[in-house]
């Protein structure tokens, strides 16, 4: 398995640039050349970035991800060289963003992006740090709430009324003999009606998610 070699301050960080599309990659290429901060080794397509990799030392790849075939390439990548940085060009969606940060992609450029903001973003990835626009942060966030929202909702479907109620009185933080004396119902009843809605929420237990939650997320835990 390859490495990718440790920076040094003597040389510029090296650069490859990958995109199935060549006009992509030698606008990418000549926009870093100019800017200066980067020593760029190649700008290839994605069948030879592996053989470029393997016999340049470079520091990171800097990818064209508005091909569906650019994650698989990314992830091929990262699975030989697990340490050399990934930054993503040409990014459309939150979904790719999800799944390029599985991948081990660290920096995105949406498809809006300039040059400058993907030199911005690779001096970001080779220094630890990760990098979105402004703009695909608040997407990306709203996305992940928008999911969130959809898995508690999923849940609270699955549940009956009596258990909808028993969870948001465990949301509250009341044991199984308050909630059994509140609702009239055995202790015994009151712990059934607790493990159907750990099975239905795929929890293993009670404390799931460190013990007490708001009475609106479950769901999070009970």
């Amino acid at each position: 398995m390859g490495s990718a070699r440790p920076l040094s301050s003597a040389r510029l960080p090296r650069a490859l640039i990958v995109s199935e599309v060549m006009l992509f990659r030698e606008g990418v290429r000549a926009g870093l050349e100019r800017l200066g901060s980067f020593d760029v080794v190649a700008s290839a397509a994605p069948d030879e970035a592996h053989a470029i990799v393997n016999r340049e030392h470079v520091d990171i790849v800097i990818i064209d991800a508005s091909r569906q075939s650019s994650l698989a390439h990314a992830a091929a990548l990262r699975s030989m060289w697990p340490d050399i940085k990934l930054v993503a060009f040409g990014v459309c969606s939150q979904q790719d963003m999800l799944a390029g940060a599985e991948f081990g992609i660290s920096a995105f450029v949406g498809d809006e992006g300039e040059v400058e903001d993907i030199n911005h973003a690779a001096l970001m990835a080779l220094r630890g740090e990760s990098y979105c626009s402004p703009q695909d942060t608040a997407r990306l966030i709203d996305h992940i709430a928008c999911l969130a929202r959809n898995v508690i909702q999923s849940i609270d479907d699955r549940l009956t009324d009596r258990e909808r109620e028993v969870a948001s009185m465990v949301g509250r933080g009341l044991s199984n003999k308050e909630i059994a004396q509140a609702l009239r119902i055995s202790p015994a009843t009151v712990k059934n009606h607790v493990h159907n809605i750990l099975e239905k929420s795929n929890l293993p237990s009670r404390s799931a998610s460190g013990g007490r939650l708001e009475p609106d997320r479950l769901r999070a835990s009970v």
